[in-house]
């Protein structure tokens, strides 16, 4: 995998931040603050999204550290190259995950792509987010962090046929763990504890039921002794109440002869008290529905009273429609005129709107930020192009001399034919020293020597003249890379100059981005000019509605400033308006009610007097206490009457009744109250025997409930034995499972260690020189150093050393991780602060070396360790 480029539109402290990436080594040198380490998290978020947590420390919840500053989106894109194509990632996080975006594009068709999912991260490199960190992203914060991840250890032992059984070896320790928890606890805690203190419990509960059954016996023996002592004295009861029954009958007799004498008396009062009443309404007493008539009429009165109190009371209406007239001495204005006003407000409002509109459009124009000072002009882009076009010929030109160059130099048939002939002229001569025909010989040898040296001649002056002439092709060619050189600084030049990035040996696509954002420039400029044109007439037009309203204001509210809203004068004009019209119309009403309040009392009272002068002639009453004494004197005179008549009825009944004309007089009266007195003894005697019986009975009760748990105390106590014993053999299965499975998963993953110790044995060695001491990495990526005959954790050494140790495991990592699938990218950001001069030198040499195979991005923020 490749990043291409990214776009931060709000992430932390960075905002509408783009950055483009190369091959190989990207450095990024930024001072502190500037937000490198939230670039970091940037990348990691796009790949792999922000987890939703509810922890409020802000180390451990990245979706609120890195809610963006200045407000607006959160989130960005980042665009990515796999073997799959080219894609864009865009990313957008809310409060809670359920609010998050994801869209993925391919930049090849600019359509939605289905190629990878949500998680991304996962399906690009097989691994979470938890094993990234650990392998791919290094920074100084986590380079302490030397936890094992199942992530990171399942993908490099292939122990997983996918990503969703990543956290299968963590969740079965976890539960087993949390089963062996559940019965064995430090502290004496845990299940086992737990049973075998409630069969404790259960033990001494029962042994405390056992005492109870003892004490429930006794008190049932003492039961026993009170019924037999209360059956003796409620016979002794029933003799005396014989007695006393005869005893009573002549005592009932002297009490009913007392009672008729009292009832006599009781009749006789009465009769007194209804003649006062009789006097009171001079023979004449009203009716019921009289006096309730008249009653009404005095209530009638009293409210009209109260009502005219009331109307008559100062006037809060009138106070307050005095002071609006007060305020308003020209008279206020009508509905229609304030709708006009209301209109012209919301106009001077819309023409505001669209001017806030205009000036936002006009100063965020991105391209006018671009390019601050103006862009190139059209001579100088085709002046460059022109440069590109003449560099492209000289190189063509210069690529075809290359490849003529390479042939041999010509080759003339005239070199070895005189060598041939060189040849046999000296073997003629040699055979004229043999042969006879001695002068022949040594003619031919001759001509064969001459045409020799004369074809050698030729064919050195040939070599001659085409040597010249390729040094002088040769000159030319430096001339034409010269101009070259030349033309690629022009256009290099105006590229910098407008701060577009491009390729050293091709600059054709930076001049291609730089003629269209010049452009794109034009036009915008152009659409700027028609903006500026129209924010000038919208000014006009509100400063003309501005007049208009002012000049409204004038004649009704003087104080009035002018202002870019007057909504909050007209809902005040308005509301005066509305409430001098309802004060008006109440002050009105007020006047109409309290003509109509006193021409009825008038009449109530015309109706009323009559009645009273009845029963009070000289006026010594008030209306209504005069009222009140006829009610009374009513109501008390039909109270006696049916007093009277059931007084006269009963004492008539009760002396035929009880045939009080021959009652004899009573004798011995000590003797009936000395039969009393023994009676109440022994009712109380029976009383308090009773309630000890209630006692007695209500105690046994209480302890029949423990003495009949007995029997279920004896089951419970054997069920919690077989409890304990299943849960004893439960804990021993637990541990045994759970040694069984961490020695599968150490089996398996002595699979990768090998190549994992020797990716790290490179690359620490590269690191820290040839004298590096002996290493071991265990299962769980752990490094020990063999150090004078001991091996040590790296715990025991510098920082720096410890720094140097980490950086090289997660180098380990990934090239292990990258083995298979798409290759990863390193992200380093900061991480060889505690390196000494001579291994961050290592360090910078060992990133060069690894740059031909990655693509490092090197965030940093010291010039010394760029």
């Amino acid at each position: 995998m490749k990043l291409l480029a990214l776009h931060v539109e709000g992430f932390g402290v960075l905002q509408s931040y783009d950055l483009a990436f190369s091959d190989g080594l990207n450095v990024l040198y930024q001072k502190n603050g500037w937000g490198k380490s939230t670039l970091a998290v940037f990348i990691k978020a796009m790949l792999y999204g922000l987890p939703a947590t509810s922890r409020r420390s802000l180390d451990e919840n990245e979706r609120k550290k890195y809610l963006p500053w200045n407000g607006g989106a959160y989130g960005g894109s980042l665009d990515f190259e796999t073997a799959l194509g080219k894609f864009r990632v865009e990313r957008f996080f809310a409060a809670k995950e359920s609010g998050d975006s994801f869209a993925l594009f391919d930049l090849l068709t600019n359509k939605p792509s289905t190629v990878y999912s949500l998680r991304l991260g996962e399906e690009l490199f097989g691994i979470d987010a938890d094993g990234f960190e650990r392998s791919t992203y290094l920074s100084q914060r986590i380079l302490d962090d030397g936890k094992d991840n199942s992530s990171i250890g399942a993908r490099l032992g292939n122990l997983l046929d996918d990503v969703d059984d990543i956290a299968g070896f963590d969740t079965a320790m976890e539960a087993l763990d949390k089963r062996r928890r559940h019965y064995v606890m430090t502290g004496n805690r845990g299940a086992i504890a737990e049973l075998e203190q409630a069969r404790v419990e259960k033990q001494a509960e029962l042994e405390r039921c056992v005492r109870v059954k003892e004490a429930m016996q006794a008190q049932e023996a003492r039961l026993a002794d009170c019924n037999t002592e209360i059956q003796a004295i409620q016979k002794t009861l029933d003799e005396n109440r014989s007695r006393l029954q005869k005893a009573g009958l002549a005592r009932e007799q002297a009490a009913l002869l007392e009672h008729k004498n009292n009832m006599l008396e009781e009749l006789s009062s009465l009769n007194a008290q209804k003649k006062r009443c009789d006097d009171f309404f001079r023979g004449t007493p009203p009716s019921d529905g009289e006096i309730a008539e008249h009653r009404a009429l005095y209530e009638q009165l009293r409210d009209c009273g109260i009502r005219l109190e009331t109307i008559n009371s100062p006037s809060p209406d009138a106070k307050a429609l005095a002071q609006l007239k007060d305020c308003y001495r020209q008279g206020l204005p009508n509905e229609a005129a304030l709708d006009r006003a209301e209109q012209k407000n919301q106009d001077l409002l819309d023409l505001a709107a669209r001017r806030n509109t205009l000036e936002a459009s006009c100063a965020s124009d991105p391209l006018s930020r671009r390019f601050p000072a103006g862009a190139p002009t059209q001579a100088q882009l085709d002046k460059a192009s022109h440069s590109l076009q003449h560099v492209k010929n000289l190189q063509k030109a210069m690529l075809e001399f290359e490849n003529s160059s390479k042939a041999k130099l010509g080759f003339s048939i005239a070199l070895p034919i005189g060598i041939v002939l060189a040849a046999a002229g000296i073997a003629c001569m040699l055979f004229s020293f043999f042969s006879e025909s001695k002068l022949f010989f040594l003619a031919g040898g001759g001509v064969c020597l001459a045409a020799a040296a004369l074809l050698c001649i030729l064919s050195a002056v040939q070599r001659t003249k085409e040597q010249k002439k390729r040094n002088v092709m040769r000159k030319k060619q430096e001339e034409w890379k010269q101009r070259c050189d030349r033309e690629l600084q022009t256009v290099w030049s105006l590229l910098n100059a407008y701060q577009i990035p491009c390729s050293e040996a091709d600059p054709s696509r930076g001049l291609t981005e730089l003629t269209l954002l010049t452009a794109q420039y034009r036009e915008s400029e152009q659409k700027r000019r028609h903006m500026e044109e129209d924010l000038k007439r919208i000014m006009r037009e509100q400063t003309d509605r501005s007049l208009d309203l002012q000049r409204f204001f004038t004649k009704y509210l003087p104080d009035v400033q002018p202002k870019r809203d007057y909504r909050t004068e007209l809902e005040t004009l308005r509301r005066d308006v509305h409430q001098f019209l309802r004060l008006q119309a109440a002050v009105h009403r007020r006047t109409l009610e309290i003509s109509a309040v006193q021409s009825e009392m008038e009449h109530l009272k015309a109706a009323l007097l009559p009645f009273l002068h009845r029963f009070d002639p000289n006026q010594k009453w008030r209306a209504g206490d005069c009222l009140d004494q006829v009610a009374q004197h009513y109501t008390e005179r039909e109270r006696l009457l049916r007093l009277i008549a059931e007084k006269d009825s009963a004492l008539r009944s009760f002396i035929a009744e009880k045939h009080l004309e021959d009652t004899a007089e009573i004798t011995d009266p000590e003797e009936y109250d000395r039969l009393i007195q023994n009676e109440r003894q022994l009712q109380a005697n029976v009383t308090d025997l009773q309630k000890q019986h209630t006692v007695l009975k209500n105690e046994i009760e209480r302890l029949s409930i423990d003495a009949d748990r007995i029997p279920d105390l004896y089951e419970e106590i054997a069920q919690m034995k077989e409890q304990l014993e299943e849960a004893r053999a439960n804990a021993v299965t637990i541990a045994n499972t759970a040694k069984l499975l961490e020695e599968a998963k150490t089996a398996l993953s002595t699979r990768y260690l090998e190549g994992m110790q020797s990716n790290f044995r490179e690359f620490f060695t590269a690191l820290t020189g040839e004298d590096a001491p002996e290493s071991m990495m265990d299962t769980s990526f752990a490094v020990r150093l063999r150090e004078s005959g001991q091996t040590r954790t790296i715990e025991s050494f510098s920082r720096g050393v410890r720094d140097a140790v980490r950086f090289c495991t997660r180098l380990s990592l990934a090239k292990a991780l990258c083995a298979k699938g798409e290759k990863q990218f390193l992200l380093l950001d900061d991480p060889f602060v505690n390196l000494d001069d001579q291994r961050l030198a290592d360090a910078r040499a060992l990133l060069d070396k690894l740059a031909a195979d990655y693509q490092i991005l090197y965030f940093v923020c010291h010039k010394d360790r760029v």
